[in-house]
């Protein structure tokens, strides 16, 4: 057992198995926080396995072994304690999806860290950095918001005072597509990027490929936006046209121009503060990446969590439209599209499903498209000026289906 871990990642899935752990050349102890089948896994590996990179045309294989141990929370608890008093360590890293933020009661991410800050503060340790690597907006401060009120609660003032002056929260963006794997082997893209806002970290991480920024908000728009939102809009285009992968939808001409007007017109037209970013090469990009046909990124898999996705993804960009006098036809397809998903799908994979689903169902299009956006759960809402618009385009997929509905939105431009 190393005990010089500088990383303590929490979230042992296959995106970190094949992104930070692949940038990271220091010693990392990865935390599974659902199951213990990878973590078990990859202990009796030996912590190493293989990432192939494919682009359609060429492949590479790199023997990844940067993870020097694999545990279980809360099985392997004390361990992760001992390895959050070690004055070695040098960040927390996590990748545990949004839904994860909103969770409560004691066994939340924001409770979990605020018992492992609380380990170092009484290890007289110094201060770390707690890195958020999931699609939320600001997402390393978002989550030390959460982890402060957890402390608050708690009424442990000396604690909180010592969380806010020694532990930093560099925001970061990260890049990669990943599919859903059950294998200890990963397949996976060429294109791997970690965007982190200017931070001490840089001393072991620069070096490595990681990007330093002094402001992460461009990065993180165009990122969440231009890909993020393009990828869940595929995935229910997909979803209900019986597309199973989507690199197969958007390869068909009628849904590449639907997706490319939605990022060049709609999308770029709603990030202001865009950085030295070209938005629209960006977006070319990305449609490429996504067009991977070595890629089986399942529609269903991107599905999920839409309730948790869609606000961030969606309907900020249509908002911020909305805050400049520009409409977002494309983007109210996308969310009619998804409104129907919702309506019509058995399988649905979300959190509050058992809430939109009903509302979504209204045999009234205006009513299911206003009940359902209207949603008090939402953190984020809708401009209502964009209902009309949507429920027009959500009778149009009831009367016809949502080809014929991307097809007449295409037509006109």
């Amino acid at each position: 057992m190393d005990s010089q871990i500088q990383f303590l990642h929490l979230g042992l899935g296959a995106f970190h198995r094949a992104h930070q752990a692949v940038f990271i050349r220091s010693n990392i102890a990865s935390v599974s926080m659902r199951k213990p089948d990878v973590a078990d896994a990859m202990a009796k590996a030996g912590n190493s396995y293989e990432v192939i990179a494919r682009d359609g045309e060429s492949e590479q294989s790199t023997q990844v072994s940067s993870i020097k141990e694999s545990l279980f929370y809360p099985r392997d608890l004390s361990r992760i304690i001992e390895i959050a008093r070690s004055p070695e360590l040098r960040a927390i890293t996590l990748t545990v999806t949004e839904k994860a933020y909103k969770d409560d009661g004691p066994n939340s991410v924001p409770q979990r860290l605020a018992v492992l800050l609380r380990a170092r503060f009484d290890a007289k340790a110094p201060g770390i950095a707690i890195i958020s690597c999931d699609n939320v907006s600001s997402n390393s401060q978002f989550l030390m918001n959460l982890v402060h009120e957890v402390i608050a609660a708690s009424g442990d003032s000396e604690l909180l005072e010592w969380v806010k002056s020694n532990i930093r929260s560099p925001n970061s963006m990260i890049d990669r597509i990943v599919p859903a794997s059950n294998n200890l082997t990963i397949t996976t893209e060429p294109f791997n990027q970690w965007v982190i806002e200017e931070d001490p970290i840089a001393d072991i991480l620069a070096e490595s490929g990681v990007e330093f920024v002094p402001k992460i908000k461009p990065h993180e728009l165009a990122k969440i936006r231009l890909f993020n939102g393009v990828h869940s809009t595929l995935a229910y285009i997909g979803e209900v046209s019986g597309i199973d992968f989507v690199a197969d939808a958007i390869v068909k001409p009628d849904i590449t121009k639907f997706i490319s007007t939605m990022q060049t017109q709609e999308m770029a037209k709603s990030i202001v503060e865009n950085g030295e970013i070209d938005l629209i090469s960006y977006a070319s990009t990305i449609r490429k990446r996504i067009s991977n046909p070595t890629l089986r990124h399942r529609a269903h898999q991107i599905a999920m969590d839409g309730s948790q996705k869609m606000q961030q993804r969606i309907f900020d960009p249509m908002n911020d439209l909305a805050k400049l006098g520009f409409g977002a036809p494309i983007m109210c397809a996308a969310v009619a599209i998804w409104i129907h998903f919702l309506a019509t799908n058995s399988q649905i994979d979300d959190p509050l499903a058992y809430k939109l689903t009903p509302l979504a169902q209204n045999s009234d299009p205006i009513a299911a498209v206003s009940l359902t956006l209207r949603l008090p759960d939402f953190a984020q809402k809708l401009d209502a000026s964009f209902y009309g618009t949507i429920a027009k385009d959500l009778a149009e997929i009831r009367s016809s289906s949502v080809r014929q509905l991307i097809s007449n939105r295409i037509g006109g431009l």
